[in-house]
């Protein structure tokens, strides 16, 4: 079985594609799909030997073509919203052997058994996968993978500042401080004119007694 495949790869017309883990022998194919929307999940064939036939990707509500051949076997990975892979691994002999996604919120999916060479791609803390590149032998089974990596994206929208809400207590304080304030004021100017009439009531006393005094004499 090896052997036909390695015939089958040798006879295929082969390119050189950057990026390409696992064997680069093959047809080159690159899943477009980004302008669908975001990465939504995956569809892995596999064969009855367990290594990679085949896979699909579905960008948005919509699933692309498949890339390598179909299987009864196939096992579906789908991402959460706001969920995305941030790093794969792998591993290949002739056709890929195995394919493992791992994501920002910590699942793991596995296909395929790991065995082989390895490898092992990431964009890093601020990246994610969009989309794959890669060789495949028509028929057969998917030979080598690249991926393609994005920034995450940005809020560029700043969130309005919290409003403290009012507290009524230092509101009723405030207004009671105020009423507490012109009763001061009020009780002031009764005071002034308290004394006012007790002076007017002095000068009073003084003119009767000098009346008094002019009549005795």
């Amino acid at each position: 079985m090896l052997l036909l495949l390695t015939l089958a790869l040798l006879a295929s017309p082969t390119c050189r594609a950057q990026n390409v883990l696992g064997n680069a022998a093959g047809k080159y194919f690159y899943v477009q799909g980004e302008d669908q929307g975001q990465l939504k999940g995956m569809r892995i064939f596999l064969s009855v030997f367990k290594f990679i036939k085949g896979f699909q990707l579905q960008f948005g509500n919509n699933w692309t073509d498949v890339y390598g051949s179909r299987s009864d076997n196939f096992i579906d990975f789908l991402l959460e919203d706001g969920e995305h892979v941030i790093k794969v691994e792998g591993s290949a002999v002739i056709c890929l052997i195995s394919l493992t996604f791992t994501t920002n919120k910590g699942r793991v999916a596995t296909f395929g058994v790991r065995r082989g060479r390895y490898f092992s791609d990431t964009g890093g803390s601020d990246k994610h996968l969009v989309t794959v590149n890669g060789m495949h032998a028509p028929g057969l089974c998917v030979t080598g993978m690249g991926f393609k990596w994005e920034d995450n994206a940005k809020d560029l929208g700043s969130p309005e500042p919290v409003k403290e809400p009012k507290d009524s207590s230092d509101s009723s304080n405030k207004k009671e401080d105020e009423g507490r304030g012109k009763d001061d004021d009020d009780n002031d100017e009764d005071e002034d004119d308290n004394d006012e009439d007790e002076n007017n009531y002095g000068n009073d006393d003084d003119d009767d007694d000098n009346d008094d005094q002019k009549d005795e004499s």
